[in-house]
């Protein structure tokens, strides 16, 4: 489940679920009738950002949305679908982020990024109009620094003479200098367009601490994060619960979890919201229906996640929780009983008496007893996360489950950097990524938590993306422990990252500048930081097998990262097999092509580090 969302006309709800099954088409179904809002062929996703999201809003029964597969927004009513905005033969404009003129509901705002010049360097990013009746669209906020720039967010007021937005610019992302705006809206009846005056900056400061609103709301400090870093857009992690605005249901972060808060905001007191049957671990897409009533999509531990209903009732907001649609398969095959194996949240007090954060999965399944040699310790999966700003959840995955029901340990690592455990904890890897996420990784297998439960030998590391990135520095870096010796008997890098230089002028404009905070500086500012942390220079240390997986459309990080590696570790007489897969992008969207990594990933590692290891 991808996102949900609420028409604030007619209150029905929609949500939209990626289909592995037809490619990774992402489709909208209605609540109501639990049919696909547009044609077979549709796919409702934009790639704004590369990463996309809210590609999708309803209001007064017209549902609005991006196609992927022509880049153009369509809007639906009554079985009736058309195109509003023009042809685009060349896919040049993508938007996103929509929100509708609550007099004139046939303008809508929305996110323009303009690919005309298309490279990382020339994309424009502004705030358009698009006119539904005419097919037209024209520019509302835009700036002779468009390269630069990035929106999100878009909101009218409800009489619509008020809009706010987000914004910031390289080299900040959106959680770090976000800025707050808000402008008087004026509709030309003349020419049926809007425009904006005495455009205020409320709220946060470029390059120091992003904000969504203008003053603190809490009365006093809470230790929890009350976002995860928007990598997508659309993605609200609180709603008004009344139309006078004075509470809202928000959802922070306690020990790698979801928590749901009520927030008076007139008082800045707050209630977390418990319930027995509230089991998720990770809550997005928070969208207000009526008063006291929100949806929202949830993940659990134990079982698939759903879209949910909550109406919060009396003083004590007593929640009565609706599963909408469950992300269960229909047509898929039950799982045995008892087969799931649960997380466990470790705090792992490291060297100078840090703490990083884990969370371990035990080999699991019921049909097995365990081993047969006494004090065997299982061969363990070491799973590290994107970003590197994300947050690997406690969320029930297939692909860890797949692995501990064959008898292997997972463990996830949430290096220092990582999200949702706090500022502080998210900016150690300020200046250090390469560094830092990588020591992470070996001195957690080390500790005495982890020694005691897998096999060390017997260990493989992995990731995707900048996950991809830690995998490969881990196993080459002259700064890494583990390339010193092979630590990981394994390892697979699914599209992750080789080359830091390459990186730094051909990644997407979105995260183009990302580096010059993570690594302390520009390519021109520090050289020697960018070649010692790029594993493709020290591909001749590489003594651990390793996989390269790798999609053959991905603009994010682009296969030349992946064929560079390969080629080094060839040079170099190491052991490599690598796999790419045309029409993916950066993650892997297809059935076919995600049972295909699984299995390749499952078959490397019996070859490389259990095999051998049984036959020695």
């Amino acid at each position: 489940m991808s996102d949900i969302f609420v028409d604030p006309v007619t209150k029905d709800i929609y949500y939209i679920e990626q289909r592995a099954s037809e490619s990774g088409r992402y489709v909208i179904l209605s609540n109501q009738t639990q049919s696909e809002v547009f044609a077979k062929d549709f796919n409702a996703r934009t790639r704004v950002h590369e990463y996309g999201g809210a590609a999708a809003i309803a209001y007064n029964g017209t549902v609005y949305s991006s196609n992927f597969a022509d880049f153009l927004v369509y809007a639906a009513k009554d079985g009736k679908i058309k195109p509003i905005t023009p042809e685009d033969p060349k896919k040049i404009y993508r938007y996103a982020d929509f929100c509708v003129h609550p007099v004139h509901t046939d303008l809508l705002v929305a996110i323009l990024e303009d690919h005309t010049h298309d490279t990382p360097q020339t994309v424009r990013n502004s705030l358009c109009v698009i006119n539904s009746t005419a097919t037209a669209v024209t520019s509302l906020v835009c700036t002779e620094d468009a390269q630069r720039e990035f929106y999100a967010a878009p909101t009218f007021s409800p009489s619509g003479d008020k809009l706010a937005w987000q914004f910031w610019e390289h080299p900040d992302m959106p959680w770090e200098g976000g800025q707050l705006y808000v402008a008087d809206v004026h509709y030309n009846s003349n020419t049926h367009t809007l425009s904006l005056s005495n455009t205020k900056l409320v709220a946060g400061s470029a390059n120091t601490i992003s904000a969504c609103a203008h003053k603190p709301v809490l009365s006093s400090v809470v230790q929890q994060d009350f976002c995860m870093p928007p990598w997508t857009l659309g993605n609200y992690p609180f709603a008004l619960l009344d139309d006078n605005g004075t509470k809202a249901i928000c959802v922070a972060w306690r020990g790698g979890r979801s928590v749901l808060y009520v927030v008076d905001i007139t008082t800045g007191s707050y209630k977390e919201i418990k319930d027995e049957s509230f089991d998720f671990v990770v809550i997005e897409h928070v969208r207000r229906m009526s008063d006291y009533t929100f949806v929202f999509t949830g993940m659990r531990s134990n079982a698939p996640g759903a879209a949910m209903l909550c109406t919060l009732t009396g003083p004590s907001f007593v929640p009565d929780f609706q599963v909408l649609k469950s992300t269960a398969s229909t047509s898929a095959a039950p799982f045995p009983e008892g087969i799931i194996s649960l997380p466990t949240p470790l705090e792992l007090k490291l060297a100078d008496n840090r703490i990083v954060h884990a969370v371990y999965y035990a080999p699991n399944n019921p049909a097995y007893a365990g081993s047969s040699i006494s004090n065997e310790k299982p061969p363990c999966v070491l799973g590290v996360h994107g970003g590197p700003t994300g947050l690997e959840t406690q969320s029930l995955k297939w692909l860890k489950q797949y692995f501990t029901s064959r008898g292997y340990a997972w463990l996830d690592i949430n290096y220092s950097g990582s999200s949702c455990y706090g500022r502080a904890y998210v900016e150690r890897l300020k200046g250090n990524w390469g560094i830092t996420d990588v020591s992470d990784c070996i001195e957690a297998v080390q500790s005495p938590e982890l020694r005691s439960l897998i096999d060390t030998k017997r260990t493989a590391i992995r990731g995707g993306s900048s996950g991809g990135y830690t995998t490969l520095a881990a196993i080459s870096l002259a700064s890494s422990a583990a390339s010193k010796t092979k630590f990981f008997a394994s390892a697979t890098s699914n599209f992750g990252i080789s080359n830091l230089e390459l990186l730094a002028d051909d990644s997407h404009k979105f995260e183009l500048m990302y580096m010059i905070k993570l690594l302390g500086g520009t390519k021109e500012e520090i050289p020697h930081v960018y070649h010692d942390r790029s594993p493709v220079y020290f591909s001749a240390r590489i003594e651990t097998p390793l996989l390269v997986l790798q999609g053959n459309d991905d603009r994010v990080v682009p296969p030349a990262q992946s064929w560079t590696i390969i080629d080094g570790v060839i040079k170099n007489k190491g052991r490599v097999e690598a796999h790419f897969f045309d029409g993916e992008q950066h993650g892997w969207r297809a059935s076919d092509t995600i049972k295909r990594t699984i299995e390749f990933e499952r078959e490397w590692y019996e070859k490389s580090m259990v095999r051998t290891s049984v036959s020695k």
